[in-house]
């Protein structure tokens, strides 16, 4: 049997999910905070889990995110996907909201990518083998990029080339609404 879960599900519940929040106002079918270990569920038994604008609003401290990815490993079955939604950390959305503690990147985010951690090694690249330290391996197998309205229209009118658009999303705030970040679980 799959098991599906919809973290921090707010009141956005999932139909076929375990809908699992911090907050009973939203009626879930568990209440269970993220940053409170162990969760609720066995050893390599979930299949997929859902984390829409969830991972900002926790992890504040290194080690306590540190401590959620390895938990969500923990949890997840080889191969399991994780489907991972989260404003863009350039974007008012993101700088507005109090309560948002951390920015997620797709950087961020590969630094548990056991792989990509061996290949840095192998190049004296400075960026922290969290994977290894962690001994955790997330794959990133898809990446999307949702625009803001007026930047979704100037691409559709070729009023600005991909090679530009690019350029200003590391330059400027608020091109980039969210960011979707699609993992795979290796163990």
């Amino acid at each position: 049997m799959m098991l599906n879960l919809n973290l921090g599900s707010g009141s956005k519940r999932v139909e076929g999910f375990v809908n699992l929040d911090k907050f009973d106002t939203f009626n879930p079918d568990i209440v269970h905070d993220l940053e409170i270990f162990p969760y609720p569920f066995k050893d390599s038994s979930v299949d997929k889990i859902i984390l829409s604008h969830v991972m900002e609003h926790i992890g504040q401290t290194p080690d306590m995110f540190n401590s959620i990815i390895r938990e969500l490993y923990r949890i997840c079955k080889n191969q399991a996907i994780m489907d991972i939604t989260v404003p863009h950390p350039r974007h008012d959305d993101f700088l507005a909201d109090p309560t948002h503690v951390r920015p997620i990147t797709v950087l961020g985010l590969s630094l548990y990518d056991k792989e990509k951690n061996r290949q840095w090694e192998k190049e004296n690249a400075a960026n922290s083998p969290l994977g290894l330290i962690h001994n955790v391996n997330f794959k990133i197998i898809d990446v999307r990029y949702d625009l803001t309205k007026d930047y979704v229209k100037m691409v559709k009118e070729k009023k600005i080339t991909q090679e530009k658009l690019f350029e200003m999303i590391e330059r400027y705030n608020n091109i980039v609404k969210q960011i979707f970040i699609q993992l795979k679980v290796i163990k």
